[in-house]
């Protein structure tokens, strides 16, 4: 059996995926990158720095 999982608690998807998908007693998630939710932005600190 195949359970999709989402919460209001995390940054939406941006693609065409679930937040997690729950099969047979295993739980799969998506990635997840450094999202602000009440701002949708990556904070700075998160970002690669560029080198020369």
């Amino acid at each position: 059996m195949k359970t999709i999982i989402s919460t209001n608690n995390a940054p939406a998807a941006i693609g065409p995926y679930s937040q997690a998908v729950e099969v047979n007693g295993m739980v799969y998630t998506s990635g997840q990158i450094p999202v602000n939710p009440a701002t949708g932005e990556i904070p700075e600190a998160s970002r690669p720095r560029r080198s020369r």
